[in-house]
């Protein structure tokens, strides 16, 4: 249920290749070809540790040659990840082409086979077993989703919609003791941003749907077009900000326990002057002398003074100049495009955007040494099955954690940032960087 997601389609051939490493020549077989890795069947008596280069040649392909980091190894397989370059189609093409028949067979049918297990999965989980499962796991809380049209297509079809409730139970969420769901409207994001009654009846039919439960979580910017919809976000229904500042906050903080950038008395925010990133402004000023709050919505520079530091609000590209670190709030990734010539080598950027960054953006900055890393919140006792679109089943999206914390502190004041940072990391939950998700 996880392939269609990847942005690499993983073909599963295998074919011969060579190893060289440490002066050594290694035999062994491809399970498993991308664009930006290799899954290898590890020889006997070999023993490659993560984190070490090592150069790949196909012996039935020796102009295809390419260096690659292992990410991690087992008993039966080596993982490698390309870092420098990647596979371009017409090698993924030409290896292909020399795997088996019955391999490329079974390649060309597997993304219909994932898509299609989805749709089954998702149709039988909303028709005959939709009061099963909602009995089974007993939700205390929702995750209220929605999607656009590629998404959705991902898990039903227009027939199978006429036939499913119109909101569709997509996922089951752990947390330790705690159970919820992840439901999603059969209304796309165009829809719901555009029509405020489709978003009155998502939400009232999801409270008639499930009474019962404690914290309803509304997802990206859902909160917004329950606003706009003149819906006061009371209980059940949680706005979800300040776990996502809890997030940026706790990231940011351990940007600058890095060596490379602990002297560092600055930080720049991509999208400052959104309903987040003006609160995440604020937050950072107790870690940053100066936040650089960037927007092109800003008409002129304005310096606003707090507490612990200063919030300059600014639509200058000048003012990126020299900035080392950054983190990403813009409506899209790829709107860094727009800046990338304003940084300076070395920099990094904590993506926080959906759709995130794309692989083509990555590259780009990647030739001006801008480093970009992923932003995600963890908990040991987590667990989302199936996972999120471009999303680690271990990773907790930062507008579900405000209903993670408050079904467990109640009293946790809604806009007491401070109080919820605090509960939140007495709680266990915690800020991370990954390396962007190219599978």
């Amino acid at each position: 249920m996880h392939g269609e997601y990847r942005r690499h389609l993983r073909s599963g051939i295998r074919v011969p290749v060579v190893l060289t490493f440490a002066s050594h020549t290694i035999e062994t077989n491809t399970l498993d070809v991308s664009a930006s890795g290799l899954l290898l069947k590890r020889p006997r008596q070999v023993y490659i540790r993560p984190g070490e280069v090592i150069d790949v040649d196909f012996r039935d392909r020796p102009d295809i040659r390419v260096s690659a980091r292992v990410t991690h190894t087992d008993k039966s397989h080596i993982g490698l990840q390309l870092d420098r370059t990647h596979f371009s189609d017409s090698n993924l093409n030409q290896l292909f082409e020399d795997s088996p028949s019955w391999q490329r067979l079974i390649a060309k049918n597997k993304r219909v086979l994932w898509k299609k297990s989805r749709r089954v999965g998702v149709f039988m989980a909303n028709t005959f077993l939709r009061s099963a499962i909602i009995a089974l796991v007993k939700p205390r809380f929702l995750f209220a989703v929605y999607g656009n049209r590629e998404q959705a297509g991902s898990y039903f079809t227009p027939w199978m919609a006429e036939r499913m409730p119109h909101n569709m139970v997509l996922g089951f969420i752990r947390q330790g003791d705690m159970r919820g769901l992840m439901v999603a409207s059969q209304y796309m994001e165009d829809e719901l941003e555009q029509d405020s009654e489709k978003v009155r009846f998502y939400l009232n039919q999801l409270q008639r749907d499930f009474p019962d439960v404690q914290r309803i979580a509304l997802v990206g910017r859902l909160p917004n077009f329950v606003m706009k919809a003149g819906i006061e976000i009371t209980d059940p229904l949680v706005e979800g900000s300040l776990g996502t500042r809890y997030m940026i906050w706790d990231v940011a903080r351990k940007m600058l326990e890095r060596p490379q950038y602990c002297q560092q008395t600055s930080i720049v925010v991509l999208g400052g002057a959104g309903r987040i990133g003006n609160a995440v402004c604020q937050d950072l000023t107790g870690l940053y002398d100066r936040v650089i709050a960037f927007d092109s919505r800003y008409g002129e520079d304005r310096e606003l003074a707090t507490d612990q530091g200063t919030v300059l609000q600014t639509s200058s590209l000048s003012h990126l100049e020299g900035e080392m670190l950054y983190i990403c709030l813009t409506t899209h990734g790829d709107a860094v495009l727009e800046f990338q010539q304003h940084m300076a080598p070395g920099a990094l950027i904590a993506d926080d955007t959906h759709p995130c960054i794309s692989l083509t953006t990555l590259e780009s900055l990647k030739q001006q040494q801008i480093a970009v890393e992923k932003v995600v919140l963890s908990h040991d006792e987590f667990l989302m099955w199936p996972r999120m679109p471009a999303w680690s089943n271990r990773a907790i999206p930062g507008c579900l954690v405000e209903a993670l914390v408050q079904l467990r502190r109640p009293e946790v004041g809604e806009r007491d940032f401070p109080a919820f940072r605090q509960e939140a990391e007495f709680l266990g939950f915690s800020g991370r960087l990954i390396r962007p998700l190219n599978e």
